[in-house]
């Protein structure tokens, strides 16, 4: 054989049904695309981000599954606040100018402290969903995707847990699905009249 010729793949030469006929390698393909993002936490938002991960696995969650719900939950509560501001064409009310001001606006404690960096498996769908959120806090004040994630943890927790810092609401509830329903239909207050 000349330097100039190539020779043929050695599937070409034993047939075509070959591929089909080997099993694949290495890890199987999944039917959800995931991708790993890098995120600044806290030291309180990785206590609630572990709480909220341990909490929900009784109830099937993945930890993939736990974050984005955290999103959906951010999402919802934006649109509501958007909502509200109907008319206006604004993203956020007037006195929001700050990440603070919106963890005041949300009733939530603002987080200090120093960050570490940890690796979060996500939905590439879910990044889409957040990096939206992001841009939509960009057009106010300067946010990123850690303080944005950092927030919905914040914002579920908040929701989720009990005075003691406890899930007990997750353990009354059967499957996934019922958590979804609690955390995503708009909350009812209740006023009991004496």
């Amino acid at each position: 054989m000349s330097p100039r010729q190539r020779r043929a793949p050695r599937r070409r030469i034993i047939g075509a049904n070959w591929e089909a006929q080997q099993p694949r390698r290495g890890r199987p393909p999944v039917e959800r695309p995931r991708k790993a993002t890098r995120i600044y936490l806290t030291g309180r938002q990785r206590e609630h981000w572990l709480t909220l991960t341990e909490g929900l696995a009784p109830l099937g969650a993945a930890r993939i599954d736990t974050a984005d719900l955290i999103i959906s939950h951010l999402e919802q509560e934006m649109n509501d606040i958007q909502r509200g501001l109907t008319g206006s064409g604004q993203v956020l009310p007037v006195g929001v100018v700050d990440l603070k001001s919106l963890y005041f606006l949300l009733d939530l404690r603002p987080t200090t402290g120093e960050t570490k960096q940890y690796t979060i498996t996500m939905l590439t769908e879910t990044r889409e969903r957040m990096s939206v959120i992001t841009v939509r806090l960009q057009s106010v004040f300067p946010a990123t995707w850690s303080q944005v994630f950092g927030l919905g943890i914040e914002l579920l927790f908040a929701q989720l847990a009990d005075k003691r810092g406890q899930l007990s609401v997750v353990e009354q509830m059967e499957d996934l699905g019922d958590l979804w329903d609690y955390v995503l239909q708009p909350q009812q207050l209740q006023f009991e009249i004496q």
